[in-house]
């Protein structure tokens, strides 16, 4: 396993974010390299649902309302997200986990078991406005201690803009998946928007629903919907935090969950960076991210 300290190319960035460097990739420094090296032959199910989104998209929020979904009650689980996402497991874990499992990761396909496409396994992905994903992503990395991580925004903002922390680019990350979908027409692939959600949650939750073949009435998806809104999931899940886990012993996991807190970090300069760069780098994208300027 090789850790390393990730620096931004701002040369007056002094702050490092610790990662694992594998074959030039970056992981979060929970992921143990024999078991992301070994993750490529694990065997899938043919009733498994796997999450896939960058980091900070909504992933804690969607797996929830997947979970309540296939198993078509609005109970609260105790499990949490990360029992079930794939970087974080072992080969004992997954194969160990209850059916139908619902899996969650990070990780650019390539990585992932390839028994999970071969059997054609069902795939939700969801996209968010990546202004906002930089300013949740900046206060994951700070509240982590893990990622040993302090330094301020402006200088975060140049790193997350260059892709110098773990799972990479953003923009890379996205147009890998648009490639994806392209070379693969017919898979079994449902594309959700954060800010649809936000928008009319119990709309998009139907059709999460309808994907996933499950049979549940209005009520259920009401009762879901309800169960799953932020503060309730903030409320609840923050407290099955490891406290220690977080700087100040303050978790952070769930912090706002608003569309659009970006524009209380931009600055008129990082705003018109980001714009030119997106697009460069996104002129043919076939996303229809929402910056609701």
């Amino acid at each position: 396993m090789t850790e390393i300290n990730l620096r931004s190319d701002k040369r007056d960035d002094e702050s490092h974010l610790r990662v694992l460097e594998v074959d030039g990739y970056h992981l979060p420094p929970f992921v143990k390299e024999e078991h992301f090296r070994s993750m490529k032959t694990w065997k899938a199910r043919n009733d498994d649902i796997i999450l896939s989104a960058y980091p900070k998209a909504g992933t804690h929020w969607l797996w929830e309302v997947l979970s309540l979904l296939v198993r078509r009650k609005a109970e609260r689980i105790p499990e949490k997200k990360d029992t079930a996402m794939i970087e974080e497991l072992t080969e004992e874990k997954f194969n160990s986990m209850a059916a139908p499992r619902v899996l969650n990761t990070h990780l650019d396909f390539q990585y992932l078991p390839k028994d999970l496409f071969a059997k054609r396994c069902k795939i939700v992905y969801i996209l968010r406005n990546p202004k906002d994903i930089a300013v949740s992503y900046y206060n994951h990395h700070k509240k982590l201690l893990m990622y040993e991580f302090d330094g301020p925004w402006d200088n975060y903002f140049q790193r997350f803009m260059q892709g110098n922390v773990d799972y990479g680019s953003w923009f890379d990350y996205t147009l890998e998946m648009e490639r994806f979908k392209e070379k693969n027409p017919d898979y079994p692939i449902h594309v959700m928007y954060y800010e649809d959600m936000k928008e009319n949650s119990i709309k998009e939750i139907g059709k999460l629903a309808k994907f996933l073949e499950v049979d549940v009435g209005d009520e259920l998806i009401r009762n879901i919907d309800n169960l799953c809104q932020f503060d309730k999931m903030k409320q609840e899940k923050n407290a099955g935090e490891n406290v220690s886990a977080w700087r100040d012993n303050n978790p952070g996991m769930y912090r706002k969950g608003e569309v659009g807190d970006w524009k209380n970090w931009f600055t008129v300069a990082q705003n018109e960076m980001f714009d030119s760069i997106y697009q460069q780098k996104m002129a043919n994208t076939t996303s229809n991210i929402r910056f609701l300027l």
